[in-house]
C-alpha cells in the first residue's frame, strides 16, 4: 500500500517532508477524535467520585433538568416523589391545617356549587319528564302554575305531591374518604360518587377547619334548598342521604340502624380497608332500603275517573277500529296485487308510518297507484321500489307480439309451445313480414300458418268481379255512352287503379281487354266497325282520365256476343254495349288465390246471366226492368 501508514521515517528524507505524522501519533490523534469526549466524561466522574464533598451548586445546576428527563422517559420518579409529597402534605396539616384550607377553599367551593346545582337540575328535569304527559285536572292545574312562575312542571308537581324522598345514600369510608356502596332512587339522575363523596369530605373539613371544631366534631345536617344531606357516622364509616324535602325522624333513624349495622358487621374490613370494596357488596340491600319516600294523599273523585277511563276506552275503541280497518285494507291489497300478472312482490315493510313494497312489475301489468286508490289507501303512504322485468304470462306475451307486429283486426293469434300460430286475413306484406319479426320475438321458437287469408289476393278477384261485370251502353248506331253513366265511369276508374296496386305488390302487370258489342240490325261490317270505336271511345275515356295507354286493348266483337237473344227492340238496346275482360294467365292467379277460392262463379241457366256474376239481367238493378 502506498498509504502513509506504512511509511518508515528516513533520516535521508528531505526537511520539507518533517511535518508528514508518523504512525504512532496518527492513532493517538484517531483515538481523540473517537472517544475524547467520552474519555473526558469518565475522567469528571472519576474526579467527582474522589471529591467526596458535592458543590451544591453545580448540583443544583443539573438537578431540575434531571427530574425532567427521568419523568418523561417512565413513572419511576412519580413512584419516587410520591411517598415525599404524601408526608410534606400530611406534615403541613398536622402543623397548620389552615394553611392548605386556604389553599383549597377558592378552588373547592365553586366546584361544590357547580355540582351541587347541577345535581338539583338534572333532578327536577327528570321528573319533568315523568309527569310531562299526565292528563288529570291536577296536572292541567299545575301546569298553569309552572306557566304563571316561570318554573319547571316538574318542580311544580314535585311541591304538590311528594312530602319527601330519599334520593341517594352513600357509604363513605371516614379514614380514606372512599365510596364503599352507593344507591340511588328510579327518578334520580346520580352524579359520580366518589366526587360526591370527596366534596363532603372537603365541606366537613373545610367547616370543622374554618370554626375552630375538634377532631371529634362532626357535621350531621347540610341545607341547600329544598334537599338535606343526613350524615351518619361511626368511628370508621359515614353514611351521608341526599333527602328532598322534609325527611321525618324515621329517616334519621333507619340511616343510623343502617349505620350500625353496618359497622358491626363489617368491622373488620372497615378497620383494615386498603381499597377493595368488594367485601361491602353485600351492604348494597341494607343501603337501598334507605331510598324511602312519602307523597302527599289525594282524594279521588269517581265521576273524574269513571271519566277518564270511558275516555281512554274509547280512544283506544277508535284507534283500534282504524288500526284493523287500515290492517285489512292493506292486506286485501297486497292479495290483489299478488294475484295481478305482472306483478311479483319481494318484500314489504313499514317504517316512519309508510309502507314500503319492493318487487318486479314488467311494464304492460295494471298500475300499482290506481289499484292502490281502488283500495281507499292514501297514495303517499305506500312507497314502490319496482324492478322491471318482462313477465311470462301469455296475456303479456301476445300483447307485445301485438306491440311489435301490429296485426290487423282480422288477424287472432295464439302461443302454444312458444310456437306463434296465426289465423284470420291479413294483407300480403303483413303476412310476409310477420314470419320474420315472429322469430326475433324472445320466447317465441317458430311461426305457424293456421290458414291466414291472403287480403291483397282475396281483393284482387274481388276488383276483378268488379270490373268484368261493370257495362257502358250506347243508343242506337252511336258510339257515345249514355247520359247517367258517368258515375259508373267514375267507379270503374278506381277499381281499375286499386287493381293495379295489388297486382304490383306481386310484381305483375295487368292487361285490360275493352270490347265493344252491337244488336244483330245491319250488316256483319257495319256493326263491327261501330263496335270496334264504341270500345275506342271507352278506352279514350279511360286514358284521359290519367291511366296508362299500356293497360289497355281494344277489340270490336260485333253482334257475334249478344247478352240475350233479340226478341224485341228492348233486347236489342240492351246488346249494345261496352265490357271489359281481365287477361291474365288463369293458372299463375289461380296459384296466388286462396284455397277453396273459385276462379268462376257457377251460372245460373234458367235465364240470361251476365259474364262472370251470378246475377240474373232481369234481377240487375242497372238495366231496369226488362
Amino acid at each position: 500500500m502506498n498509504s502513509w501508514f506504512s511509511r518508515k521515517s528516513d533520516p535521508s528524507e528531505d526537511a520539507s517532508e518533517e511535518h508528514i505524522p508518523q504512525p504512532e501519533d496518527s492513532l493517538n490523534e484517531l483515538r481523540k477524535l473517537l472517544v475524547g469526549p467520552l474519555h473526558s466524561q469518565i475522567e469528571e466522574m472519576r474526579e467527582l467520585m474522589r471529591d467526596q464533598g458535592i458543590n451544591p451548586d453545580d448540583l443544583s445546576k443539573i438537578l431540575p433538568e434531571a427530574i425532567m428527563i427521568r419523568a418523561a422517559r417512565d413513572r419511576q420518579m412519580v413512584k419516587a416523589v410520591e411517598p415525599l409529597t404524601e408526608e410534606a402534605i400530611k406534615a403541613s396539616v398536622e402543623r397548620d391545617p389552615r394553611v392548605l384550607v386556604e389553599v383549597l377553599v377558592p378552588v373547592m367551593l365553586p366546584a361544590i356549587r357547580k355540582a351541587i346545582t347541577t345535581l338539583i337540575k338534572e333532578m327536577i328535569q327528570t321528573f319533568s319528564a315523568t309527569l310531562e304527559h299526565g292528563l288529570s285536572m291536577r296536572g292541567l292545574k299545575w301546569r298553569f302554575e309552572a306557566f304563571k312562575t316561570k318554573k319547571p312542571f316538574g318542580e311544580v308537581a314535585l311541591l304538590h305531591s311528594l312530602v319527601y324522598q330519599v334520593e341517594q345514600v352513600f357509604l363513605i369510608h371516614k379514614e380514606t374518604g372512599l365510596v364503599l356502596q352507593h344507591a340511588v332512587s328510579e327518578d334520580t339522575v346520580a352524579q359520580d360518587p366518589d366526587m360526591v363523596s370527596a366534596m363532603l369530605t372537603a365541606i366537613q373539613d373545610f367547616v370543622r377547619d374554618s370554626f375552630g371544631a375538634g377532631q371529634d366534631a362532626t357535621l350531621e345536617n347540610l341545607h341547600f334548598g329544598d334537599r338535606t344531606v343526613l350524615i351518619e357516622q361511626t368511628s370508621l364509616a359515614v353514611l351521608a342521604a341526599v333527602v328532598w324535602g322534609t325527611p321525618p325522624v324515621e329517616v334519621e333513624k333507619a340511616l343510623h340502624e343502617t349505620l350500625s349495622a353496618i359497622h358491626f358487621e363489617q368491622l373488620d374490613n372497615l378497620r383494615y380497608f386498603e381499597g377493595d370494596t368488594a367485601p361491602f357488596e353485600i351492604t348494597g340491600a341494607r343501603i337501598s332500603d334507605c331510598l324511602r319516600s312519602q307523597f302527599k294523599s289525594k282524594k279521588r273523585n269517581p265521576v273524574l275517573l269513571w271519566l277518564l277511563v270511558g275516555a281512554a276506552v274509547f280512544g283506544i275503541g277508535y284507534g283500534s277500529f282504524f288500526f284493523i280497518r287500515d290492517y285489512m285494507r292493506w292486506n286485501d291489497y297486497l292479495e290483489k296485487l299478488h294475484g295481478e300478472p305482472g306483478i311479483v312482490i319481494t318484500e314489504t315493510n313499514k317504517k316512519n308510518g309508510k309502507y314500503h313494497i319492493f318487487g318486479l312489475r314488467d311494464m304492460l301489468a295494471s298500475d300499482p297507484v290506481e289499484m292502490l286508490r281502488a283500495s281507499d289507501i292514501e297514495a303517499d303512504r305506500v312507497i314502490f321500489d319496482w324492478e322491471l322485468y318482462h313477465s311470462s304470462h301469455p296475456d303479456f306475451i301476445i300483447r307485445r307480439i301485438r306491440g311489435i307486429l301490429r296485426p290487423p283486426e282480422t288477424i287472432e293469434l295464439e302461443v302454444r309451445d312458444n310456437v306463434l300460430h296465426v289465423r284470420g286475413s291479413a294483407p300480403h306484406h303483413w303476412i310476409a313480414e310477420a314470419e320474420k319479426l315472429a322469430k326475433a320475438i324472445p320466447g317465441i321458437m317458430g311461426f305457424a300458418d293456421d290458414g291466414v287469408v291472403d287480403a291483397d289476393i282475396r281483393n284482387i278477384e274481388i276488383i276483378r268481379e268488379e270490373i268484368e261485370k261493370t257495362y257502358f251502353f250506347f243508343d242506337r248506331v252511336s258510339v257515345e255512352i249514355k247520359p247517367g253513366q258517368e258515375h259508373i265511369l267514375k267507379q270503374l276508374d278506381k277499381d281499375i287503379r286499386e287493381f293495379d296496386r295489388l297486382n304490383r305488390i306481386f310484381d305483375k302487370q295487368i292487361s285490360i281487354e275493352i270490347v265493344g258489342h252491337t244488336d244483330s240490325v245491319g250488316t256483319d261490317e257495319r256493326n263491327l266497325e261501330i263496335s270496334r270505336k264504341r270500345a275506342e271511345k271507352l278506352f279514350s275515356l279511360l286514358v284521359a282520365g290519367g291511366m296508362s295507354a299500356d293497360m289497355f286493348t281494344t277489340r270490336g266483337a260485333g253482334w257475334k256476343e249478344l247478352l240475350r237473344e233479340e226478341f224485341s227492340e228492348a233486347d236489342r238496346e240492351l246488346n249494345r254495349y261496352v265490357s271489359f275482360h281481365i287477361i291474365r294467365d288463369s293458372e299463375e292467379y289461380k296459384a296466388e288465390r286462396e284455397p277453396g277460392w273459385p276462379a268462376e262463379q257457377p251460372k245460373d241457366n234458367t235465364g240470361p246471366q251476365l259474364p262472370a256474376t251470378g246475377k240474373k239481367i232481369s234481377d240487375s238493378a242497372e238495366f231496369g226492368p226488362l
